[in-house]
């Protein structure tokens, strides 16, 4: 499918503004997602020097907590760069969403980005964030 060409919206779909506690095992998945976002960055830095057509998407990770997780997401330069600007905000394949500690706030095709919930998720992603 084609890629979102325009910013993410702010506001937040189904938005639940609960302050987040999170257990030991959800924070080694906040890890997982951490790392996740640093290989995006490191892609799009070798995409952005390797381009060939400036219209082209990034071709990144799914930032989802799943081990396992191997998908590709193709995102347009100006919404990584958008979402990026908040440390909160993560890329992953529809589905792969963690209801328990963050919500979709926009949709872009294959994937959705979601905003970590108050409380430790946001803590743990601004303290992560390799743009910080």
């Amino acid at each position: 499918s084609t890629p979102a060409r325009r910013p993410p919206n702010l506001p937040i779909i189904g938005q639940r503004r609960s302050f987040v506690e999170m257990s030991e095992n959800q924070r080694r998945k906040a890890a997982n997602e951490a790392v996740f976002r640093e290989v995006n960055e490191r892609l799009e830095a070798l995409q952005l020097a390797f381009a060939t057509v400036e219209d082209q998407p990034l071709h990144i990770v799914c930032e989802c907590d799943r081990l396992d997780c191997n998908n590709r997401v193709a995102v347009h330069v100006d919404v990584y760069e958008a979402t990026r600007r908040d440390p909160a905000l993560f890329f992953v394949i529809a589905g792969h969403n963690d209801e328990g500690v963050e919500d979709v706030i926009d949709t872009g095709g294959d994937y959705v980005i979601v905003r970590k919930r108050p409380g430790d998720p946001q803590r743990i992603a601004a303290e992560t964030d390799p743009r910080a």
